[in-house]
């Protein structure tokens, strides 16, 4: 019997961009986890197994998604584990792989995550 394979984790506060998000990448055959939140899926991340992909919306009200990058750099469990940050800027941090540039179609999307997602071990 073969494991699943690990979800993507979308953390991106806006509600219909994220059930969007979710939508389109379930249809793309992806696992996916979504929160709305840095914390919520620092939460999340604490209570399952590593996922393939962080795609994380950068720019919220709270901004904690910075520390949930700081997080994600420096605890060995996580720092394999690829971030693709949606912004309209040019992101600068060590756990970032690569940037999906607001405004986004659903090409740039599924081929960024495929480019970035870890492969199943």
């Amino acid at each position: 019997m073969s494991r699943a394979p690990p979800p993507l984790l979308i953390v991106e506060d806006d509600s219909d961009l994220r059930d969007a998000l979710v939508e389109i990448l379930l249809a793309e055959g992806f696992t996916v986890a979504a929160t709305a939140s840095g914390d919520e899926a620092f939460a999340w991340l604490e209570a399952h197994p590593a996922p393939a992909l962080v795609l994380l919306d950068m720019w919220t009200p709270r901004r904690d998604n910075w520390r949930l990058l700081d997080a994600l750099h420096h605890l060995p469990r996580f720092a394999d584990v690829p971030v693709v940050a949606i912004s309209s800027r040019d992101e600068k941090h060590p756990a970032i792989r690569g940037v999906l540039s607001k405004p986004f179609d659903r090409e740039a999307l599924v081929a960024s995550v495929r480019r970035y997602a870890r492969a199943v071990h």
